[in-house]
């Protein structure tokens, strides 16, 4: 290929035809469920019989099949066609930065991708002088010309392996007009690899990528190349961390009604435990949708959705990537995607928002809730039983959250926003166990609410310094209480003799600790049969702005940077 073939091709018009035949595949689909539902169905459960009707509803059957592959045909050949043009618009994109570096720099670039040097004046110039120039000139030289050749090497091989994925669909089309309507595995193995391999091929960073490396590749793509991406593969753009919060939103809104599709059809097929998960699921991102539709300021920005495990979801409400301040809350103790989900957690975000911009109108603020792992659930008072005992889910976690938190400082646009990691009930010891990952964790404040313990010993332990972690402890929260399963490693609160440790460690609301501890109101008490029968309501006020008292102006303080206005109390 040269450079003039790529230069002036026009790849976009391959991804308008996979659209094109796409649309056509979806008139097939409709066709194909028409036939099942006006034609065959009616027919095989009716008063019919005999020989014409069992000749019919053959005839009948094999024509819904014959519609079926005609489908799935049709997708395949605009999978191909449409991913086709994104590599070739890549490539593209490539070459066209190749060769405004080279001939800014005054370099020509030859047809076939070779590189010369400007010609210099060099009299007056030391033979050594001369030497050294021509060396730093030849390789400057090589660079443009291996960027280059690498974007030309690159399309070549993808205008080969389309065009040979093309030929299978122009014999699929050959072999159905002559009556031919069988399957093709092969035409379908390869639409399939193409559309797997895509990302890849476009140079996105593997599963262990950095956030950062993520940005860098995201950038360097051009708005239409990162518009088809978004729509064709939205659950992979929208959750993933180092892309832009706009195009994860823009993505996941995608996505959303594609994976309630999924889970309804997977219900209606269920019962037992699975069908209420499932239940769970779709009225918790149907509540999502709710507070996506829903008016006012801040803007809802959802930036991660998922059916895996208990479910995930990331909302934020203000844009993580402009805003000067951003607070990311992990929730705890029996949260999963759910309708309560989708209405407490998520507002618990919304009002850390309001009430930063409320006390702190002069700057911006951003609030995240962060659901990227499986909490712990407690059934009754079944400690032994459950999983809340255990560190394993937070410890999952964690490296998650980690890579959430350094994408939200790989996508702000002055990459150095005020970012405060807030952990509530089990959700404190996913922050705490953050904290300990390699080069530790990418926050500048950490703020716990009623927490059993954090995985550590002391505020220090956590990396960001004592003086910049910030406990809330409700007097009437049991979940706070827990104590250690050592029961000679307990010492009740107030002694002087030790820390009190709880189940994860030392209690953070201690005064051996360390840390800031802030004003909380004491919540209702309801004693041990709250406790075994989950009914905390002291444990759920830490983000209400009436029944918290000074817990949620405190955490609005932290988030914003003035930690120095919180409205303190004195540690157990």
């Amino acid at each position: 290929m040269r450079v003039s073939q790529l230069r002036d091709a026009k790849p976009l018009l391959l991804t308008d035809a996979g659209d094109a035949w796409d649309k056509l595949a979806e008139t097939f689909g409709t066709h194909t469920t028409d036939c099942g539902k006006y034609l065959h169905r009616p027919l095989q459960q009716g008063n019919w019989g005999g020989i014409a009707a069992e000749s019919a509803a053959d005839r009948l059957a094999r024509m819904q099949r014959d519609l079926l592959v005609a489908k799935q045909e049709l997708d395949a050949v605009g999978t191909v066609l449409r991913a086709c043009g994104e590599v070739l618009a890549a490539q593209q994109g490539k070459l066209a930065h190749a060769l405004e570096d080279a001939t800014g720099a005054g370099y020509h670039v030859a047809d076939d991708g070779k590189v010369t040097a400007p010609s210099v004046d060099t009299s007056g110039m030391t033979p050594g002088d001369v030497a050294m120039m021509q060396r730093d000139r030849t390789t400057r030289a090589q660079g443009f010309a291996d960027r280059i050749g690498d974007a030309l090497a690159a399309a070549a091989k993808a205008d080969t392996e389309y065009a040979k994925a093309i030929r299978l669909f122009t014999e699929a089309a050959n072999r159905c007009g002559r009556g031919d309507w069988s399957t093709n595995i092969a035409e379908m193995a390869t639409a399939g690899g193409i559309n797997s391999e895509l990302l890849h091929e476009l140079g996105m960073p593997d599963k262990n990528g950095s956030p950062a490396a993520v940005q860098a590749w995201w950038a360097q793509l051009s708005p239409s190349l990162q518009a088809e991406l978004i729509q064709d593969y939205p659950q992979q753009i929208g959750n993933r961390d180092g892309i832009p919060a706009t195009d994860r939103d823009r993505a996941n809104r995608t996505y959303l009604p594609m994976l309630l599709d999924s889970l309804q059809s997977e219900y209606e097929g269920a019962d037992g435990d699975k069908a209420k998960a499932l239940k769970d699921k779709i009225e918790g991102l149907k509540g999502i949708q709710k507070q996506l539709a829903a008016e006012g300021e801040p803007r809802p920005y959802l930036l991660g959705i998922g059916a895996e495990g208990k479910g995930r979801a990331i909302v934020s409400f203000g844009n993580p990537d402009t805003s000067k301040n951003v607070s990311a809350y992990v929730p705890g103790l029996n949260t999963k995607l759910s309708g309560h989900f989708a209405s407490s957690d998520v507002d618990r975000a919304r009002n850390v928002a309001t009430m930063a911009n409320k006390m702190y109108p002069d700057t911006t603020t951003a609030s995240v809730v962060w659901l990227g792992y499986d909490c712990p659930q407690l059934d009754g008072f079944k400690w032994s039983a459950t999983d809340v005992m255990s560190e394993d889910d937070a410890k999952a976690g964690a490296p998650a959250y980690d890579k959430f938190l350094s994408g939200i400082r790989a996508t702000h646009e002055s990459g150095s926003p005020h970012v405060t990691a807030i952990g509530h009930s089990y959700g404190s010891l996913t922050v705490g166990q953050a904290t300990q990952q390699p080069g530790g964790i990418p926050a500048d404040e950490v703020v716990l609410v009623g927490s059993p313990g954090v995985g550590v010993n002391k505020a220090s332990d956590l990396g960001v310094g004592a003086d910049h972690v910030y406990i809330g402890a409700a007097e009437n929260d049991q979940v706070t209480y827990l104590p250690s399963p050592n029961l000679l490693e307990y010492v009740a609160p107030g002694s002087e003799y030790g820390p009190k440790k709880n189940w994860f460690g030392t209690d953070p609301a201690d005064d051996h600790f360390g840390g800031h501890h802030f004003a909380v109101a004491p919540g209702k008490d309801t004693g041990l049969p709250g406790l075994a029968t989950g009914n905390l309501p002291a444990h759920s006020i830490y983000f209400d702005p009436d029944a918290g008292g000074d817990s949620l102006p405190n955490i609005a303080s932290v988030v914003t940077g003035h930690g120095d206005r919180i409205t303190g109390t004195r540690p157990r």
